[in-house]
């Protein structure tokens, strides 16, 4: 399981969030369950070290939002068109009790 810090942010503009980027975060949304909608801010360099983990779009990551924890999924990377970096990420809020599905894929070795 993955951990990940991330802080709650209040972004109106796209300035303001070209700002984020440039300071080495991404904006990101944590959605899902009975709760409202959580615009955050992570860090750009931990995303990209857990990208390379070859499980990362299907394992559970521990969000850690200003001393709160949750469990999420990662929902969707969206990637610049010229630089290929990423600049939004969504995550899925995981709500005990309740049904996911989830495309996880399958490597056969010899």
């Amino acid at each position: 399981m993955n951990l990940l810090d991330a802080t709650l942010r209040d972004t109106k503009t796209k300035g303001q969030l070209l700002k984020l980027r440039q300071e080495g975060n991404l904006p990101a949304i944590v959605y899902g369950g009975k709760e409202i909608n959580q615009k955050i801010s992570l860090s750009k360099k931990q995303i990209k070290s857990l990208m390379e983990i070859e499980n990362f779009g299907s394992d559970m990551i521990t969000l850690k939002i200003d001393g709160n924890e949750q469990k999420v999924l990662l929902r969707e990377i969206t990637y610049d068109t010229v630089t290929d970096e990423p600049i939004h990420v969504d995550l899925f809020r995981i709500v005990s009790g309740s049904k996911i599905n989830l495309n996880i894929p399958v490597k056969f070795i010899n």
